[in-house]
């Protein structure tokens, strides 16, 4: 086996990888409250089992190998206004619980919300939105719809219910269900409810994605990519070498 190929494709495949991040994170750059994946690279050790006539002869180590590790950034992202008495923009810490048509529940800092035939705050896709007792349901002709300082939604002098804003221990725990919402990767782990979100109402929280950058590292990653074909290449070549000179009889 040569190492040095082996290696140069593994770094290949670790680019594609981060090629492939990259493009979701500017795909989904303008969803509201997307938080984007960062993508980091570790070593880690290169093995490969070696099989011979009679079975397995056990494992050659071929050495240090690129690895990627992908995690979502739970930065936020800028507060725009938009106007809109059905859009919400968690300022702090938090994610508004959703309800997945699975009965499963998400989690996300998208907050722009409409109503369904019901007049029930859904999300865009049509998932219900969770206050503090369950689905929020608005009055026709109720009047304007506003937040209070705790998170308790009015219409007009009516309290319609405390939206619920949760937050997890360890946020990294979080895996993508769907399109900016998120969900636990362990059933058992709870969120806790937060006692008085910090909910602004005609607002929208933008993707935590930077076009720019995402874009700079796309470059990175073709001049990389180019680097370890070379590296391939050149290995291929002394290897062919070698074998030409080796295998040339001396007289």
């Amino acid at each position: 086996m040569n190492v040095g190929v082996y290696q140069g494709a593994a770094a290949l495949s670790a680019l594609e990888r981060w090629q492939q991040t990259i493009s979701q994170n500017i795909a989904s750059s303008s969803v509201a409250g997307f938080k984007k994946d960062e993508t980091s690279f570790a070593s880690v050790l290169g093995e490969i089992e070696r099989i011979g006539d009679e079975g397995r002869l056990g494992k050659e180590v071929l050495g240090v190998m690129p690895g990627v590790v992908n995690e979502i950034s739970m930065k936020p992202g800028e507060l725009g206004a938009t106007g809109s008495e059905l859009d919400f923009a968690i300022q702090g810490g938090g994610f508004f619980q959703i309800q997945r048509p699975n009965g499963e529940l998400g989690y996300t800092r998208d907050g722009s919300f409409k109503l369904s035939t019901d007049r029930t705050l859904v999300t865009k896709q049509g998932f219900t939105v969770m206050g503090d007792g369950g689905p929020l349901t608005l009055k026709a002709g109720g009047g304007k719809i506003a937040i209070n300082g705790d998170g308790t939604l009015m219409q007009g002098d009516t309290p319609i219910g405390k939206i619920g804003v949760f937050e997890f221990e360890n946020p990294k725990t979080l895996q993508r269900v769907g399109e900016g919402l998120l969900a636990s990767t362990n059933p058992n782990v709870q969120p806790q409810a937060v006692e008085r979100p910090n909910v602004l109402s005609g607002f929208l929280e933008r993707s935590n994605v930077s076009p720019l950058l995402e874009m700079i590292n796309l470059v990175t990653v073709a001049r990389a990519y180019e680097v370890s074909q070379k590296m391939i290449r050149s290995h291929d070549e002394n290897t062919g070498k070698a074998i030409e000179s080796l295998g040339t009889p001396v007289l």
